[in-house]
């Protein structure tokens, strides 16, 4: 849609007449209905950025970038610049794509096991143990009991570190704001992930910042939609602190909570707007690589952990099936013996 959008304006036509142009284009029912329905609230006056947020259509930082957009000096400029913070998000998104599918399919089959072993085998076997002699029974008995504990374990094991992949991919790729700040403060406790999502915080953060800046955007409204989209309280206060700063002070603080011992170098006696535009684009980038970098590691920790989970379950299936009917035919066997005895 904003692709459509900035192809319009780019073309000398308005706002509305791109979102017309998308509402007579709509190839599905929904799409055609909510651009024409967000097309005559722009009609009516209301902001393009009010609009979105009235009929759901965008992430938050999307939302804020946009309004911060509407009152800057170019909309055209910062519609491009909007867009590429959008591609750069979705790059990491594909990034990460590919190392999350291999413990997604291995959490899958172990909690397939676990569901198929605890409320169908082991009461198949229980069932079909009835019809033997009593010290069959009580042969089978502790042996189920020992399945059924098995799966207990593999069963809070597989909640544990699937609920701990789970709550870091909420926290990074969710759309759904209120999801996703509750998901990054979980992440934020735990080990390993707090680290992950202070970078990639970070990586957002000034990917957004930057943009604004570079499109015109004054300082003090970029710093105020940091605060009012970050979701990282110590991001929010240092921002609020800074921002203090620079309206009481008249001064630029580059706070440590916000900026490493690099970053607040390359701040430092910077002069534009523009430049810190820049620099932010450049810090964002680094938090980024980081990102990438240590969430490839989590994630490969996940996956050994998921494979483990996965030869336990295949481990269960086999001790509560296969073993369960070596016991029973031994059971028989020795009771045909004592018969003929």
């Amino acid at each position: 849609m904003l692709k459509t959008l900035s192809f319009t304006l780019q073309n000398g036509k308005t706002l509305s007449s791109g979102m017309q142009l998308l509402a007579n284009s709509a190839r599905s029912k929904g799409e055609r209905q909510l651009y024409s329905k967000i097309y005559d609230d722009l009609k009516e006056g209301t902001a393009f950025s009010q609009a979105l947020k009235r009929h759901s259509l965008g992430s938050t930082d999307v939302i804020q970038f946009i309004s911060m957009a509407e009152k800057g000096v170019s909309f055209k400029t910062a519609l491009e610049k909007i867009l590429h913070y959008i591609e750069v998000k979705e790059g990491f998104e594909r990034e990460s794509n590919d190392k999350i599918t291999l413990p997604v399919i291995y959490f899958t089959i172990a909690a397939i096991v676990v569901i198929v072993v605890k409320f169908i085998l082991v009461p198949y076997q229980v069932a079909r143990s009835l019809e033997y002699d009593e010290k069959i029974i009580a042969l089978i008995k502790t042996h189920l009991d020992l399945a059924q504990i098995f799966t207990d374990m593999l069963f809070f094991g597989l909640l544990l570190f699937a609920g701990y992949f789970a709550v870091l991919l909420i926290a990074i790729f969710s759309h759904s704001y209120r999801l996703q700040s509750t998901a990054k403060q979980i992440a934020l406790l735990l080990p390993l992930t707090s680290t992950i999502i202070l970078r990639f915080e970070k990586f957002v953060l000034f990917s957004m910042l930057g943009e604004m800046l570079l499109s015109g955007i004054s300082f003090k409204k970029v710093m105020q939609t940091g605060i009012e989209t970050t979701t990282v309280g110590r991001f929010k206060k240092a921002m609020e602190e800074s921002l203090y700063k620079i309206k009481h002070e008249g001064k630029f603080i580059v706070d440590n909570a916000l900026y490493d011992e690099i970053e607040r170098g390359l701040l430092l006696g910077v002069g534009s707007s523009t430049q810190v535009g820049s620099i932010m684009l450049e810090i964002s980038s680094r938090a980024r690589t980081d990102a990438l970098i240590l969430s490839t590691k989590f994630f490969r920790i996940i996956t050994v952990l998921a494979v483990l989970l996965m030869a336990f379950a295949v481990f269960i299936e086999f001790y509560t099936v296969v073993l369960t009917q070596v016991l029973i035919q031994k059971g028989l066997i020795d009771a045909t013996r004592g018969v003929a005895f």
